[in-house]
């Protein structure tokens, strides 16, 4: 039986509409802009739930071109030993479904930020714990990653008892026989007194605050194994791939067994290849909101007059907030997004960010184990050609990876937790990683 980690305990507390009259955008069917919205409204990018050269080092201090720079207004990094200590805990307040496959709690725990230089941040999350016994050598776990939800702190999924449609991967983990830790990330969740924004798509934070969720479980529960892998879709696949490559230095002291990531965002940065004639699919566009306002936490010189302008700068704080009203709060949104209203500004704005979205590219390294990667030829926001680009990156680099690639999947139609699911069960029966490389 495990002995908590010294941790400090304490009991937390508990339309806009234009008409398409005015805008071009009236050409554009509802058949088209709906799926969209449908992917930013709740859990935008989450495709968990069953349809069924010389690499940076991935410690706190690389944060690959950061133009934010570490202050003394900036709480020191976690040292390793202090990474994923509780700062508040409570009971969670799940759905019907979710209760009855686990016990669930809410926590604030310690992190990294993976860009300034490295400083320290709380960051919000649920630990869940199956029914029964745990089995010889302690609980496995499994670090959860979320797709997109949005940049507003109201958009961290244990701020709701569906963890914004994460209820039922976490279910089916926990019936499974895993512990889940299901990350907010940085800056997402209400529970973190003045928290940092949220660093859209920037990999490394999101990888320290996947791996520091894996040692919160620890401490939240006795009976748990320094065994675990990662899972998640989208936004998620890109935490869980880059959780991967930073388990070896970062995940120090812990046993990584592998990573699926599906339909993952592991390199966009192709999204610029025209420069000033980029064009985006209408999918894509909703998402340039969270995009630059993730952008501008770790760049806060950046501009967004030269990213987004009309009716997608009007609709801005829409497609970067949640609450009881996002599906149709963004469909109007979406409704007064004119053509040009994504148009880059210059090429100087177009190489700016394009070398940003480089250095945030994956792989950055070798992983620390193997990897499953699922994808599907109809993704209209991570394009294919971009996955399997990213892929030979991996298998070049020497990456074991299974690789699920399907000719009628979209982002969130690919229909292969349940294969992901059986593939990390397999990691952790020590069974050999299936390896599709080369890609």
């Amino acid at each position: 039986m495990r002995t908590p980690r010294r941790s400090s305990h304490r009991t937390t507390r508990g339309t806009r509409a234009s008409s398409t009259d005015r805008h071009p955008i009236k050409k554009l069917t509802t058949a088209l802009i709906a799926p969209a919205v449908a992917l930013l409204a709740i859990t935008a990018c989450s495709t968990t739930g069953d349809d069924d050269g010389q690499a940076p080092p991935s410690s706190p201090s690389a944060s690959a071109g950061s133009s934010a720079a570490t202050s003394p207004s900036q709480p020191p990094a976690p040292t390793p030993a202090e990474r994923g200590d509780i700062v508040t805990q409570a009971t969670f307040d799940a759905g019907s479904e979710l209760r009855a496959a686990g016990t669930l709690t809410r926590v604030v725990y310690r992190s990294t930020a993976g860009y300034g230089g490295g400083f320290g941040t709380e960051v919000s999350g649920v630990i869940a714990v199956p029914e029964g016994d745990p089995p010889p050598g302690g609980w496995p776990i499994v670090a959860l990653g979320h797709g997109t939800t949005g940049t507003d702190p109201s958009c961290g999924p244990s701020d709701y008892p569906d963890l914004l449609g994460e209820d039922g991967n976490v279910t089916r983990l926990l019936n499974r026989g895993f512990v889940v830790a299901a990350s907010d990330y940085q800056g997402l969740g209400t529970a973190v007194s003045n928290p940092r924004p949220h660093p859209y798509l920037e990999p490394r934070t999101v990888a320290f605050n996947m791996i520091d969720a894996v040692r919160a479980a620890q401490n939240v529960v006795p009976d748990t194994s320094d065994r675990w892998a990662a899972i998640g879709a989208s936004q998620g696949g890109q935490a869980a791939w880059a959780s991967a490559e930073a388990a070896g230095d970062y995940g120090q002291g812990l046993e990584f067994v592998g990573a699926a990531a599906l339909a993952p965002a592991a390199d966009v940065s192709p999204i610029t290849d025209a420069g000033i004639d980029t064009k985006y699919t209408d999918a894509q566009k909703i998402f340039i909101p969270n995009l630059v306002a993730g952008l501008r936490e770790v760049y806060p010189d950046l501009d967004p007059d030269d990213y987004m302008r009309g009716g997608l700068a009007a609709g801005a704080d829409v497609f970067t907030s949640c609450g009881p009203t996002s599906t149709a709060d963004r469909f109007s949104a979406a409704m007064s997004i004119a053509p040009g209203d994504a148009a880059i500004a210059d090429q100087e704005a177009a190489d700016r960010i394009r070398e940003i979205l480089q250095g945030d590219a994956l792989p950055a390294r070798r992983a620390d184990g193997p990897l499953f990667v699922a994808y599907g030829d109809q993704d209209t926001i991570i394009l294919p050609a971009w996955t399997t680009a990213a892929l030979q990156r991996a298998c070049a680099a020497g990456d074991v990876v299974e690789v699920v690639r399907k000719p009628d999947g979209g982002h969130t139609n690919l229909g292969v937790t349940t294969t992901a699911v059986d593939w990390i069960s397999d990691r952790f029966a020590d069974q050999p990683a299936p390896d599709s490389c080369p890609v």
